[in-house]
């Protein structure tokens, strides 16, 4: 294995976020009782975790901000028409509202990894701070909007 690729199954373990996502059942889930929603023709893959699972060497190559006041924002999209469900290269866009309203704008960037594709954002969070995610999956014409929310606490 070569170092590049080596790097990169430490992401995915160290996020433990898309391949979870895309093997595990709802029954499975995380603590808003899903890992993903069927939007449309996708499923739509999500999960939200602290930046501080990531390992620093990972969070370099990828220019992830370690600290226990950011989060991370994983989606993966997956064309549910199809038995293989591939992964779809999409574009993804979005927001955050906090408790009080204040809005957080999101900027995903899109990782390949052979045939998955997922979108990673971060997110600043307070101490223990509920946000509502508002992701919007765009692909030609076709536009679906992804909500849930999170909790985040600072470890």
């Amino acid at each position: 294995m070569n170092a590049t690729n080596n790097l990169l199954l430490k992401l995915v373990i160290a996020l433990g976020v898309w391949l979870p996502s895309l093997l595990m059942t709802s029954a499975l889930a995380n603590d808003d009782g899903q890992t993903f929603e069927r939007l449309g023709n996708w499923e739509v893959h999500y999960s939200a975790f602290p930046s501080t699972f990531v390992l620093p060497e990972v969070a370099g190559l990828y220019n992830i901000t370690r600290s226990n006041a950011r989060g991370i924002i994983n989606i993966s999209v997956l064309d549910a028409t199809s038995d293989e469900r591939p992964a779809l290269r999409v574009n993804v866009s979005g927001y955050a509202l906090n408790e009080l309203g204040q809005r957080r704008d999101l900027t995903f960037r899109r990782h390949v990894d052979g045939e998955a594709i997922y979108y990673i954002t971060q997110v600043p969070h307070g101490r223990e701070e509920t946000l509502r995610f508002f992701i919007d999956v765009r692909d030609g014409t076709d536009a679906q909007q992804l909500r849930f929310q999170h909790t985040f606490y600072r470890d």
